[in-house]
């Protein structure tokens, strides 16, 4: 039988309904959802890019300051204090996602989803699991 989590989910960035449905079972702790969430955002290609999308626009305003140029790539702004907790495949699609504007309102991960989908299984697992620890990181 189906359950729902009735967490409050604030990443307002991340629109598809199964990559939210995965960021509500990780709050949860819901081992059975999560795990199925995880199966199916590694298996579909939108939910991966809804993950991308959301983590690039909120660690871009995190992470810029009076000093960031633009064009920029997302690795270009993180401090490096930052870059050193995401794993290898991670920080190669940082540095592939273009952030056009201080607004963050213009951000282009299509080379990072490329990327993202040569890599294999394990990179991509840990590829999302920085996403959701970093999509997750203030919320409740």
């Amino acid at each position: 039988m189906a359950h729902r989590h009735p967490s409050k989910l604030n990443a307002e960035h991340v629109a598809h309904p199964s990559a939210r449905r995965l960021l509500k079972a990780e709050l949860a702790n819901c081992a059975d959802c999560r795990t199925h969430s995880e199966e199916e955002a590694l298996a579909t290609p939108e939910v991966l890019a809804s993950l991308l999308h959301g983590f690039a626009l909120k660690r871009a305003a995190q992470w810029r300051d009076r000093h960031s140029r633009y064009p920029s790539s997302l690795h270009d702004l993180a401090p490096p204090a930052e870059v050193r907790f995401l794993t290898s495949p991670t920080r190669e699609i940082t540095l592939l996602c273009t952030i056009g504007s201080r607004s963050g309102d213009r951000v282009d991960t299509a080379a990072a989803l490329d990327e993202l989908e040569a890599m294999t299984g394990d990179e991509r697992a840990l590829v999302l699991g920085d996403l959701i620890d970093g999509l997750l990181e203030d919320e409740g």
